[in-house]
């Protein structure tokens, strides 16, 4: 049962592994062909661009995120509404044989 649910997080982890190792190849040839000599340490006012750049991108994607989350249907969100013990006591009377 466990392979089941773990089964897509393995792909997609794989996916994501082999996704980076690729980027960080490529990233490697473009320093190794552009040389290091083109890059210059960064002042504080680059450093300070770059993080509200990187900021500002976190936010933009924390906003779609909400918005994801607002599509969700009703049912869907009623579920964390529901106290703790529900979920548990439904998947227990539905998964394990009754003890009369």
């Amino acid at each position: 049962m466990m392979e089941l649910w773990l089964a897509p997080w393995r792909a997609s982890l794989a996916l994501t592994t082999s996704a980076l190792e690729m980027m960080l190849k490529a990233q490697k040839n473009m320093i190794g062909s552009a040389g290091l000599a083109s890059m210059q340490p960064m002042d504080e006012a680059r450093m300070r661009e770059a993080f509200h750049s990187a900021a500002g991108a976190n936010l933009r994607r924390w906003g779609k995120t909400a918005d994801a989350l607002q599509t969700l249907p009703e049912w869907y969100r009623d579920l964390s509404r529901v106290p703790g013990t529900v979920l548990t006591d439904w998947f227990d009377a539905a998964r394990r044989p009754s003890q009369d």
